[in-house]
């Protein structure tokens, strides 16, 4: 009993020794405003002691005798550690970490600290893009980065942009950059292919430093595409959203009415077709006299006539041509981590009509991404992608057989349909609708993207990667002039068109990449071999005259199938190295260089070596920066290297020989093409000066860059002596240069009590102009020219002066300046400064978040540029197009002497020839309220009785508002699919931007 007795004290003795060696700490956590923070984490360094804080920031904690620091941490803040020593209460202020220095940015090959970063860099992150009502990502980039300009092509469903990154980089090849997704180059019809959703990050390199690693492909910079990997815990994401879209109507013009423009007929002298057949009727039925015309009844029977044709009419052609599409979305994905997987996996499902009467685009796919580190030393890893896609391609011609074309073609008091139900052919002769449903073009697509990877630990700082990536796509269409059908009547025959395309890229990646510091010393080197290679194969078998529109397999026409097929490749095989070194991340210096050698150029150019120099100096590591308290972040940067461009056809430097020629009646061949053994690659040169500045804390950060960007040896048609048998060639002749300035601003304007008010905004001017030329002033695209001094496509027009008040004739300006009456495009003359080339243009962003809900905002802006307003001249000019639809513009005409006006006499035949002048030359300049958010979403722990994480609600608006002077709308970027030339350069009747508002949730469990 005694021993128990004694233990039991002794034990006691203990336990009062332990607690006395305990002690109890309190105190606030507050953000650099004074309000309090919330669930931040307090622990005992070394143990797992812990706590929170509560509501009001406070907190309470035991802390063992062996405990000598506290660690504070919060999402979104900079973790902190206090020693404890004899304090009992520590209040503390926690201070917002600035993201954007700490985030790991992918480029050439490698991942590097944001900090670390010397090239013009910038990373767009996956939920700047995600769950937006557009299908091509790529159309999803605009403004979201200095020196990257973004202009769709169009508003079809599925379609890309045009990107141009630090201006026009060519004349003749492309000026597209190059697109790597994950670590393998994917073809521009593959875009569209890809789920937005599923993407991470994207890195826009627009300096040599950043690019010239990618050699011969980099010369209009390079967009690495990184796609989702898992993190953390286990996650099962669901989202769908529902749309609708609508054709945005021409700015700053209206359409006439259906009484408007019978008004306008009549005082230009025109009875059209429907009025002349009521007229017919009407005498007949004796409602009229013999001999009755529209001009010799009196105002009321005209009135009545007028009448009695409208009331047939549709209230709005836009409504049945251009109808409100709707588009859906459902998402599932699930992803997490764990000690040796991280997992990806997602599945979509997105179906999207177009505005254009009857068309679409529908994609589902899949996606799997993991990673296993099987064991210390070797880590593998496989990317798989699964898209399939599906879309009826409607005509986008100048003429009705497009629906938006149609739009501006189709008088208002013209019906839609016969009395007999059947379809309207309009005054055109055809109805786009008829054409939609009885003239099919559907294309069907299957696109597959895989990567596959093993990376090896040779020793702790060295690691081998070697990786295969393969994007394969296929394309089968369909397209059908049905029997029966109002074009087929039109042609005499009736026709079906099956065509399609296999094409694949595959690239082997092999790369070895050492980093060690010493000391204050960091060194990194890069060396790495490549391998492309790509197989194209199309088709297209084509037959005539169907008994029956059911019928529809080749075999089923009378009329023997026509079959053409084609088959072309190219390879590039690569090496390339890169070192960096920073001394105490303070100075730091990188190089690299690149040898490509390509199947595309001469025997005698083939192989081309690129390079870069990059050099940085972080200012704030500076002791003399120590008692600046102002200043946050201060780095200098600068680079200068080489980039090239390849993006020619595959066998321009070859000479070639037609071989569907006869000579005496049997099979020859004659030469077709001259050859150019010392064809080579377009080189750029590029020259960036930088800085990054962060104030107050980094809650106001700025960057700028200075860059030069020079193309040499230009990939140009070369006129040759027909003597030769030859008219050209392509060669390498001429010089062209871009400079210009890039400013991004952004800041939190209020971080106080959960509100967070942000805003930002970035800006980008380019001046383009030809530096050298092998012919100069030589003619390019529709009415411009190249001129040495001079941007890209400077417009040559002859000058419209006015019109004469006296007479109501049009005036121009001759060679001399002098004005005349007479028209001639020999007066034609370089408009110079005027070209399709933007010149400025970026972003004015700011978001909003309290509490779970989150306001953003986009602006977009543009200008600088000039574009040929057809689509304007077209619905204002009534001397020549007064049988269609009409502004109400057309009004504006000569009517007596002394009206000044924009448009001569309507009845003067003599004018009414649309000339080609500068008359119809806008700027296109704009600003557009490009995206508009709002969403909450609910509290953690709100929802944690049912296993769900999470619910986010939102709401958003594309295209709300376009400010501009345009008469149209000022985004121009195709012609039109069927007729695209340079982008930007002519208003003719594309498919049409749209205006969409979307609304959907996401769901987190």
């Amino acid at each position: 009993m005694r021993k128990i007795v004694s233990m039991t004290c002794m034990l006691l003795l203990c336990i009062m020794q332990v607690v006395a060696q305990e002690k109890t700490v309190t105190g606030k956590v507050t953000d650099e405003s004074g309000a309090p923070i919330p669930n931040a984490s307090v622990i005992v360094k070394g143990t797992s002691i812990g706590t929170t804080t509560k509501t009001d920031g406070t907190f309470s904690i035991s802390v063992p005798s062996t405990g000598k620091v506290l660690v504070f941490s919060s999402i979104g803040m900079t973790s902190m550690e206090v020693n404890i020593g004899s304090k009992s209460v520590i209040n503390q202020t926690m201070t917002s970490e600035n993201k954007a220095l700490e985030e790991v940015v992918v480029v050439g090959y490698q991942t590097v600290r944001r900090k670390d970063v010397i090239g013009a860099v910038t990373s767009v992150a996956g939920k700047e893009i995600a769950q937006k009502p557009i299908v091509n990502f790529t159309q999803l980039l605009q403004g979201k980065a200095p020196g990257m300009n973004v202009i769709g092509e169009g508003g079809r469903p599925g379609a890309g942009a045009f990107i141009r990154i630090r201006g026009v980089g060519s004349i003749n090849a492309s000026s597209e950059p190059l697109i790597i997704v994950d670590g393998i180059q994917i073809a521009s019809t593959a875009f569209a292919q890809l789920n937005p959703n599923d993407i991470e990050d994207i890195s826009v390199l627009k300096d040599a430093s950043a690019s010239a690693i990618y050699g011969s492909r980099a010369a209009n910079g390079v967009l690495v595409v990184t796609t989702k990997r898992g993190r953390g815990k286990p996650e099962v994401r669901y989202s769908f959203q529902y749309g609708q879209s609508d054709a945005l109507d021409p700015l700053n013009v209206t359409f006439m009415t259906a009484q408007q423009k019978l008004q306008y007929e009549f005082e230009r002298g025109y009875t059209n077709p429907y009025l002349s057949s009521l007229i017919s009727r009407n005498i007949t039925a004796g409602n009229l006299p013999a001999g009755s015309t529209l001009f010799n009844i009196n105002a009321q029977q005209r009135q009545s006539l007028h009448d009695s044709l409208i009331s047939k009419a549709p209230k709005s052609w836009k409504d049945v041509l251009l109808p409100t599409a709707q588009m859906k979305q459902h998402e599932v994905s699930i992803s997490g981590s764990g000690d040796k997987f991280r997992y990806y996996m997602s599945l979509n499902k997105s179906d999207n009509e177009g505005v254009m009467y009857g068309s679409y685009y529908n994609r589902t796919g899949g996606r799997l991404n993991v990673e296993y580190q099987a064991t210390d030393w070797f880590k593998t890893g496989v990317n798989l992608a699964l898209s399939h896609s599906k879309e009826d391609l409607k005509r986008e011609l100048y003429n009705s057989q497009s629906s938006y074309t149609a739009w501006y073609l189709t008088n208002p008091y013209e019906p839609v349909r016969n009395a007999n139900g059947t379809y309207n052919l309009t005054m055109q002769g055809f109805s786009p609708l008829e054409g939609a449903d009885n003239n099919p073009n559907v294309l069907d697509r299957i696109s597959t993207y895989a990567t596959l990877f093993g990376e090896v630990k040779i020793m702790p700082d060295l690691f081998f990667k070697t990786q295969l990536g393969s994007n394969y796509n296929t394309l089968k269409g369909e397209s059908y002039l049905k029997p029966g059908s109002n074009l087929a009547a039109i042609l005499g025959y009736n026709q079906k068109n099956d065509y399609g395309n296999f094409d694949w890229t595959y690239v082997i990646t092999n790369t070895l990449n050492y980093k060690k510091s010493i000391q204050k010393h960091n060194i990194g080197v890069l060396l790495g071999q490549e391998f492309n290679k790509n197989k194209f194969y199309s088709y297209s078998l084509t037959s005539r005259n169907f008994a029956s529109a059911s019928l529809t397999t080749l075999e089923n026409a009378s009329t023997p199938t026509v079959a053409t097929t084609s088959r072309a490749d190219w390879a590039l095989i690569s090496y390339f190295a890169n070192a960096s070194y920073d001394f105490d991340k303070k100075y730091f210096l990188s190089v690299s260089g690149r040898n490509d050698g390509s199947s595309r150029f001469g025997v005698n150019n083939r192989y081309a070596n690129f390079w870069s120099v990059g050099a940085a100096w972080d200012v704030m590591q500076e002791q003399f920066m120590a008692n600046v308290p102002v200043i946050s972040t201060l780095k200098l940067k600068g680079s200068y290297g080489t980039g090239g461009n390849n993006n020619i056809g595959n066998y321009e430097a070859q000479g070639t020989y037609a071989l569907n020629v006869r000579y005496n009646d049997l099979p020859a061949a004659a030469p077709a093409r001259l050859p150019n053994p010392n064809l080579t690659w377009e080189t750029n040169r590029t020259l960036d000066i930088g800085t990054e500045i962060g104030l107050f804390k980094n809650r106001l950060n700025i960057t700028a860059d200075y860059f030069v960007r020079k193309t040499e040896d230009l990939l140009y048609s070369i006129n040759v002596s027909q003597t030769t048998g030859f008219g050209s060639y392509t060669g390498n002749i001429g010089n062209l240069e871009n400079k210009g300035i890039e400013l991004s601003v952004g800041g939190d304007v209020i971080r106080k009590g959960g509100l967070v008010w942000n805003v930002s905004a970035n800006y980008t001017f380019v001046d383009n102009k030809v530096t050298s030329l092998y012919s100069d002033n030589v003619p390019f695209g529709f009415n411009s020219r190249l001129k040495v001094g001079q941007p890209i496509g400077t417009y040559f027009m002859t000058r419209w002066a006015e019109i004469n008040p006296q007479n109501g004739k049009n005036v121009y300006y001759n060679l001399s300046g002098a004005k005349t009456e007479t028209y001639s495009a020999g007066d034609a003359v370089l408009l110079e400064g005027k070209s399709p080339n933007v010149k400025y243009f970026g972003s004015i962003n700011t978001s909003l978040s309290y509490k779970g809900f989150d306001l953003s905002a986009q602006f977009y802006y543009s200008g600088g540029n000039y574009i040929y307003n057809f689509q304007y001249t077209r619905g204002a000019y009534g001397q020549s197009f007064f049988n269609t639809q009409l502004y109400t513009d057309a009004f504006n005409y000569w009517k007596k002497p002394g009206d000044v006006v924009k448009f001569p006499n309507i009845t003067d035949a003599s004018q009414a020839t649309n000339y080609t002048t500068d008359l119809w030359l806008e700027k296109g300049d704009y600003i557009a309220l490009r995206d508009v958010t709002l969403s909450y979403t609910t509290k953690q722990d709100l929802l944690s009785k049912i296993k769900v994480k999470s619910v986010r609600l939102f709401v958003q608006g594309t295209n709300l508002w376009i400010g501009t002077k345009f008469k149209g709308v000022p985004e121009v970027g195709q012609s039109n699919r069927e007729s695209a030339g340079y982008p930007g350069q002519l208003s003719l009747f594309a498919y049409p931007q749209t205006r969409a508002v979307t609304m959907g949730f996401d769901i987190r469990f």
